[in-house]
């Protein structure tokens, strides 16, 4: 199977293809440069391994939370060329991209995850162990991280800026610094490409979660 993997989440936007069970990656050497960089990668990786779009079976893209630019450009990409070639879309939101390639290494009975949002601003999702699997708890939710309670966090995984890991740190005393990879995109989306695929991609959007006046 050979999917397309977007991930504009973040401020490098980063492809990935793979190609039976290997996979091959780039990266943008300039951030905030979707617009202009993911046509160009995803092209050139298309040539080096010498695959037509039309022998792409589906495009896994990250839905967000994240860069409200880069999430746009990463989607809007994939529904144009989804369209095109009449193949599904495979939509992997940013927390399950955080959290499910760590899930093998975790026995914490709450794992709450933050992705930075913009400047004291962050999205929050808690999951909880239920029978072996992390189910969220609530929905995500964007928020200040003055706002953020430091009781019961459980582990928190952490992807934002380095200037607040001090704040993050109050919240509980197992905090991880992670962040998302296009090659998980890939592997999240091969593996659940029956569950997750969908060529109704009209009402397929980025999650923003909240207002980007949260905080201010």
């Amino acid at each position: 199977m050979n999917i397309l993997g977007i991930e504009s989440s973040s401020k490098q936007c980063s492809v990935a293809i793979s190609v039976g069970k290997d996979i091959y990656e780039s990266s943008s050497a300039i951030n905030n440069d979707s617009a202009t960089s993911l046509p160009v990668m995803i092209e050139k990786m298309m040539n080096k391994l010498s695959l037509t779009f039309k022998e792409l079976d589906g495009i896994a893209v990250s839905m967000g939370p994240g860069s409200f630019t880069g999430l746009r450009i990463g989607l809007s990409y994939a529904k144009g060329l989804a369209l095109t070639l009449n193949i599904p879309i495979i939509p992997i939101s940013t927390f399950d991209l955080v959290l499910l390639p760590r899930v093998k290494d975790l026995t914490e009975d709450l794992v709450t995850v933050i992705i930075h949002s913009h400047g004291s601003t962050v999205y929050q999702s808690r999951y909880i162990l239920k029978n072996d699997s992390y189910i969220s708890e609530e929905d995500p939710t964007s928020i200040s991280i003055k706002d953020l309670s430091s009781k019961n966090n459980g582990m928190i995984m952490y992807y934002g800026p380095e200037h607040l890991i001090d704040s993050i740190n109050t919240l509980s005393s197992n905090v991880n610094l992670v962040a998302p990879a296009v090659k998980d995109i890939l592997e999240i989306g091969m593996k659940n490409f029956d569950l997750l695929k969908t060529k109704s991609i009209n009402n397929l959007v980025p999650n923003y979660i909240g207002s980007f006046n949260t905080g201010k």
